[in-house]
């Protein structure tokens, strides 16, 4: 899997991630097997290729706002196993009013990437990309859309980490679970790593 932006491009959102967000990532790394780098990585292997270009024109928190992402199951082509399958999945378990509210956070973001609207609910939400699926144990991230509060998708993403951590106690077995199993993961984590490197040159 190349990787999603280029080393230059890395630096700059870890510069960026670092001056808005150290203290909150320092806080909630402390004591864990994990650093800002490693959540820095993620963040670039994860949604960095979007906000990227967002950054000399938008806020920390708009950009946070915005960041809905990966409409699989519904865009043409694409396949989703876990919870909701698709558009209309969702709908059936959730009503109109939720998924409405969700296809319009889509559209948001949609609107800023040049994109028309779409009648998709979207599955990844925040920084890190919490998935959709987390809704049948987590309504609320959702429903008051905690994705534009960092402290809020800190808590998401670390709360996943360590559960991987304590089925692993390896790092790269862990960042590989927090993507999933199999080939895609492999790479997925291979990429976290490099981007991982990237992070300790910036200071």
């Amino acid at each position: 899997m190349p990787l999603p932006i280029s080393k230059l491009q890395a630096l700059k959102c870890i510069r960026w991630m670092k001056d808005n967000f150290s203290n909150e990532m320092k806080k909630a790394t402390n004591l864990t097997p994990f650093n800002i780098d490693i959540l820095c990585g993620i963040a670039c292997q994860e949604t960095a290729y979007v906000w990227m270009s967002w950054i000399s024109k938008k806020t920390p928190e708009e950009i946070l706002g915005l960041c809905v992402f990966d409409a699989s199951g519904d865009f043409p082509g694409t396949k989703r196993s876990a919870f909701p399958k698709n558009t209309a999945a969702f709908q059936e378990k959730y009503g109109n009013d939720l998924s409405n509210l969700l296809i319009s956070e889509a559209n948001r973001s949609r609107k800023q990437r040049g994109l028309g609207a779409a009648p998709w609910v979207y599955k990844g939400y925040g920084i890190y990309q919490y998935d959709l699926q987390h809704i049948e144990i987590d309504k609320s991230f959702f429903l008051q859309k905690k994705w534009y509060n960092y402290d809020e998708c800190l808590k998401k993403v670390m709360s996943e980490l360590i559960e991987k951590w304590e089925r692993n106690k390896d790092m790269y077995k862990t960042i590989k679970a927090y993507n999933g199993s199999g080939p895609a993961a492999q790479n997925y984590a291979n990429n976290v790593m490099i981007f991982i490197s990237y992070s300790k040159e910036v200071v």
